[in-house]
């Protein structure tokens, strides 16, 4: 039987092993969130002040793992991770416009120059003259022969009221296109303007609305003094005409060789007969070779002849010089011939526009028996403008 001393000692040890127990150390439990924590928290501090209260020790235990009750952290982003820009779109690359083919007009014109009666020369009154255009056919059409060249308004001068052309003209080719006048016989200026007109009546004229005149403007003055034309009365044996013979002479400039005839271009140089021309001595002359040298500094034309054998008492005869309206025409003539491939010289002469022609007579005797060849050739001098040089009746005669 325990006694009652017996009894309170079994008590009082069992409330030491129970309060050691509780003493013990062990693992801490973690509170799950901050409520929770602040709870337990509380539930501990009461409990120690209670032993307090009573009498008991109190220790406190000390946590290998404290409680963080900071807010919850995300994780960051790597600090050598990259964002990317964002990608610009393709700018939009202007596509140039097709281009679009304009079609060219069917009848078009352009002007070139006046092969004859420039601008306000001066003709006598009653003076029958021909104006001379060259024209291009700028068009896309080609202007056949039943084209023609009509009046369009102003001073008809007795010109025909159309003419047809005298050849097809293909797109980009010329052609001259002349008309036969008269001046009016009271003194003052005339102008005439002229267009041309299609197969189907449609009229059209020059520059790139095919709406503007070509035109022929002269100034009639009093008439001259009708001079007589000269003609040629043989009173020689005539050994060699050097115009018959021009069709066979060999005709070039300085590079390259030359039709006889007269070219729609002439630029390169003409060789041609001519009849009944006024030259600069206000004279009219029956029979004439036409030797316009190419139309450049230091230009020139040369005809070289067929063979001849030269005998006794040949003279070599002509008379030189410029055409009327020569204006600042000046030209170097020169006589050459050619033997054994050998050229001699036999004479040159400078002819300027003053009025006067020039004669020459070279005696040939010295050469009778010796078979050559005479070249004409004729020289610019200066400027090659208004350089229409021409030979009166040249020949050999004796």
């Amino acid at each position: 039987m325990f006694t009652r001393r017996n009894r309170l000692i079994l008590f009082l040890a069992t409330t030491v092993l129970l309060m050691a127990a509780c003493n013990l150390p062990r693992e801490a439990a973690i509170p799950t969130s901050p409520d929770l924590a602040y709870t337990q928290a509380a539930q501990t501090v009461a409990a120690q002040l209670t032993k307090l209260a009573v009498g008991t020790p109190v220790s406190f235990i000390t946590s290998t793992s404290p409680v963080s009750l900071a807010s919850p952290t995300f994780p960051l982003p790597p600090t050598n991770t990259l964002i990317p820009s964002p990608t610009p779109l393709p700018s939009a690359t202007p596509v140039p416009p097709t281009p679009t083919d304009i079609p060219i007009p069917c009848d078009r014109a352009g002007f070139v120059e006046d092969i004859t009666i420039p601008d306000n020369t001066e003709i006598p009154g009653g003076t029958t003259f021909v104006k001379t255009w060259r024209l291009r056919n700028t068009g896309s059409c080609t202007w056949t022969t039943s084209y023609t060249v009509v009046f369009y308004s102003g001073d008809a001068m007795s010109g025909p009221s159309s003419s047809a052309l005298s050849s097809s003209v293909a797109p980009g080719a010329t052609i001259d296109i002349s008309v036969s006048l008269v001046a009016p016989t009271t003194v003052g200026t005339y102008r005439g303007e002229w267009r041309l007109r299609n197969t189907g009546g449609t009229t059209f004229g020059i520059g790139s609305g095919a709406n503007q005149s070509f035109w022929v403007q002269i100034r009639s003055v009093s008439p001259r003094t009708p001079t007589p034309t000269v003609t040629s009365t043989p009173s020689f044996t005539l050994g060699f005409d050097f115009i018959a013979r021009g069709p066979d002479a060999q005709w070039r400039n300085a590079t390259a060789t030359l039709a006889w005839g007269d070219p729609p271009d002439d630029s390169q140089g003409v060789a041609v007969s001519i009849e009944n021309i006024r030259m600069e001595d206000d004279r009219t002359y029956s029979r004439l070779l036409a030797t316009y040298p190419q139309r450049i500094t230091d230009g020139m034309i040369s005809g070289l002849f067929p063979s001849y054998t030269i005998q006794a008492n040949d003279h070599l005869r002509a008379t030189i010089g410029l055409r009327d309206n020569c204006d600042q025409g000046r030209v170097r003539f020169l006589i050459r011939y050619q033997e054994s491939n050998t050229s001699i010289d036999v004479g040159n002469w400078i002819e300027q526009c003053n009025g006067a022609l020039t004669s020459i007579d070279i005696n040939l005797a010295a050469l009778a028996g010796h078979t050559v060849q005479f070249e004409l050739v004729v020289l610019t001098d200066g400027s090659p403008d208004n350089d229409i040089a021409l030979w009166i009746s040249p020949r050999i005669e004796r």
